[in-house]
């Protein structure tokens, strides 16, 4: 009898149903796009959509990146309420994200939730806009051979995306 119950208790807690398709096709009103290079796939969403209509993928309709295989999602802050009610299932560890744009990523604290830092080109550009500090030539031999890198300091989610999918 025992034996039974673990195995519906895991039964109930094994979605039976991908995450694209569970998003896209029951919930509805969203678009789960690709894998990169580094498993990160966007999420769009967009409420005004009707039920047949394609979402487009848009900055403006981007709510959240999925990452890790989907383990891990950055997330809009206005939208993880409502995409971890709808994806509880799915055991997705949410970060939420107040902009997507904004610069206040930095690098010890991506470290402390990925482990593909390794795989990115650290440069501190900071001395391009800063006169008080010092030039600094190797950094700008590597910026200046178009390198795709991040400044260990400060960078965006979009940023990062960019960087990981590159």
């Amino acid at each position: 009898m025992k034996l039974i119950n673990i195995f519906r208790r895991k039964e109930r807690a094994t979605p039976r149903i991908s995450l694209s398709g569970k998003l896209e096709a029951i919930i509805g009103h969203y678009y789960l796009s690709g894998v990169g290079v580094n498993n990160i796939e966007t999420l769009y969403y967009d409420p005004s959509a009707s039920e047949y209509d394609s979402i487009i993928p848009s900055k403006a309709n981007t709510v959240a990146y999925f990452l890790k295989n989907e383990s891990m999602a950055l997330v809009r802050k206005d939208m993880l309420d409502k995409l971890k009610a709808e994806t509880k299932e799915y055991n997705i560890k949410y970060i939420p994200i107040k902009s997507f744009e904004e610069e206040f990523l930095n690098k010890a604290l991506l470290e402390s939730h990925l482990d593909c830092t390794q795989d990115i080109e650290w440069v501190d550009d900071d001395f391009m806009n800063d006169d008080t500090i010092e030039f600094d030539f190797d950094a700008f031999e590597i910026i200046d051979s178009g390198v795709t890198y991040l400044n260990p300091n400060h960078f965006s989610v979009e940023q990062l995306i960019s960087v990981l999918n590159g």
